[in-house]
């Protein structure tokens, strides 16, 4: 059965202060990386941050699609959040998740848990340890921040966007379904879209220019020699070269980080996405508490084979012992008041 798509035609958004912002940093001859689809894999992300060594002027910058299929979206949204290096892009993926929030209320929008959604609402649900409403909070509050993040990013020389322009629409009049969507008639334009600008998008996977596992340049030049636009998407999970790829717009170096085996979730699961999207993240918590009483059981194995056992103290506890005693006759002083059950009335 086919998706239905309800995602309305709004105007494009950007956000001036942050291309100001990214514009002087180029200008100052610091470094702004650009990143591709992260979908869900936090510690390959983390792992090509690393390979960066930023300094601290240099930013880097999302092309959208930080969430859906992998093992962790929340944990991605959680790095990406509080990096005060990293800013992102919204991407389609994100456009369908932020719908999932009407009012104050979450209501898992359809057409995104059929294209990869189940897996992030999964990792929410494991971030917050099985407590739902501490993962609905969450994610509220990361749907509110999808909606606010600008649809692409303009610069003197670069265009940084998550799908493509409609060659046949006027780049200033392009609305943000079609920024986050496009495919083909974007990639298939026989001349360039913007004659000053390369365009670096995401969205599809490198794999189908031939390029699987790298990046792919247009054969469209533009009057300075640079390429017409440049994909970014060498998908994370790809199952002959899955990685992500980070461009310098800057120097135009290229740096690859292979996806960790840790995050292989395509070889554990018939899914299109990560296990975690099975009974929405249940299944996950399950496995978790699996393999912490599974540790602590290899622990202490260990521990009695090195001659040393584990003892336990008991908190300190009071019972009542009953004891039957001799009666014997206490002979007291006279103490000169006379009592009816004294000893000495008793002689």
């Amino acid at each position: 059965m086919s998706v239905i798509h309800d995602i309305r035609r709004v105007p494009a958004f950007r956000d001036m202060k942050l291309e100001l912002d990214l514009q002087m940093r180029l200008d100052s001859n610091h470094r702004v990386w650009v990143i591709g689809d992260i979908h869900g894999h936090v510690a390959t992300l983390r792992a090509l941050i690393h390979r960066l060594h930023l300094e601290k002027e240099d930013r880097v910058v999302i092309l959208g699609d930080l969430i859906d299929k992998g093992p962790d979206s929340a944990g991605v949204v959680e790095y990406v959040r509080n990096h005060p290096q990293i800013v992102a892009i919204k991407g389609n993926h994100e456009q369908m998740a932020a719908q999932s929030l009407q009012g104050n209320t979450i209501e898992l929008n359809p057409t995104w848990m059929a294209k990869g959604g189940a897996s992030t609402w999964g990792s929410y649900i494991v971030a917050a340890k099985g407590d739902l409403h501490v993962a609905k909070l969450s994610f509220a509050e990361d749907c509110a921040w999808f909606s606010d993040l600008p649809s692409h990013i303009v610069l003197d020389k670069w265009r940084l966007v998550h799908a493509g322009y409609h060659p046949r629409i006027n780049i200033e009049d392009q609305d943000e379904k079609t920024l986050l969507w496009i495919r083909r008639a974007f990639y298939r334009h026989d001349e360039p879209i913007d004659e000053h600008r390369t365009i670096l998008f995401g969205h599809t996977p490198t794999r189908k220019f031939g390029k699987g596992g790298l990046i792919a340049n247009s054969k469209h030049s533009l009057q300075d020699g640079r390429p017409a636009w440049i994909a970014m998407d060498s998908c994370a999970f790809n199952q002959t070269k899955p990685c992500l790829t980070a461009f310098d717009l800057s120097s135009g170096d290229i740096t690859w980080q292979k996806t960790l085996k840790s995050e292989y979730w395509w070889l554990n699961t018939k899914l299109r996405e990560s296990s975690v999207a099975e009974h929405f993240g249940l299944g996950e918590l399950r496995k978790r508490a699996k393999k912490v009483v599974a540790a602590k059981q290899k622990a202490r194995r260990r521990l009695a084979m090195a001659g040393i056992y584990q003892t336990v103290n008991s908190p300190i506890s009071f019972r009542v012992v009953k004891r039957k005693l001799p009666i014997t006759e206490e002979k007291n002083q006279p103490s000169g008041i006379y009592h009816s059950d004294s000893v000495i009335n008793h002689a």
